[in-house]
């Protein structure tokens, strides 16, 4: 792959894999020594809810290429806008040269190999209209000795969260244009 690839040097958190279970124990490894405390998902729709579920618990996310169809990769892109503190990072990206593209031009931060984690120059950044995570994620917690990537810090019970399925429904909903003023005459 040609660009520029620059190490990245953090402090670590919560990272979140999304991968088949034969292409988990690669990235695991790399982010455990990393430092990065790590959860494990099959399917990205359910990986996915989680994020929103708890939105501020995770830094990073890894999406295997090799676990993902193509048309899922717009989740990358869903991320990226709603949650714009997490990282996306790519893993087994070899023979997969046109997903690596269109997975770099939704927003992909860079690439995980068993050195690390390597921010790519050729993403394309997204619109600076992108959403904010609402005003509650962002308030000061009371209490300040808890981390904000503690597991035990859930969202209210009472609180509705999306199922996979229906998150699913909701990506795959294709936004409804107004009509033009040309329709409008013709009907």
């Amino acid at each position: 792959m040609s660009g520029v690839s620059l190490p990245v040097t953090r402090p670590s958190g919560r990272a979140l894999i999304m991968a088949a279970p034969p292409f988990r124990a690669a990235p695991l490894d790399v982010l455990q020594r990393l430092g990065f405390t790590c959860a494990e998902f099959n399917d990205p729709y359910a990986a996915t809810a989680e994020i929103c579920r708890r939105p501020m618990t995770y830094r990073a996310v890894v999406l295997s290429l090799n676990s993902l169809y193509r048309e899922e990769l717009p989740l990358i892109q869903t991320l990226k806008q709603r949650f714009p503190h997490l990282e996306i990072w790519l893993s087994q990206t070899d023979n997969r040269p046109a997903v690596l593209a269109e997975a770099m031009r939704l927003g992909a931060d860079g690439l995980l190999s068993e050195d690390g984690l390597h921010r790519t120059a050729t993403g394309t950044p997204l619109p600076s209209a992108a959403p904010q995570p609402p005003a509650s994620i962002l308030t000061p917690d009371p209490n300040p000795a808890r981390s904000s990537v503690d597991d035990s810090h859930d969202s209210d019970p009472a609180e509705p969260v999306l199922t996979a399925e229906e998150l699913r429904a909701l990506l795959q909903e294709q936004p409804s244009l107004p009509p033009t003023s040309t329709e409008e005459h013709n009907h």
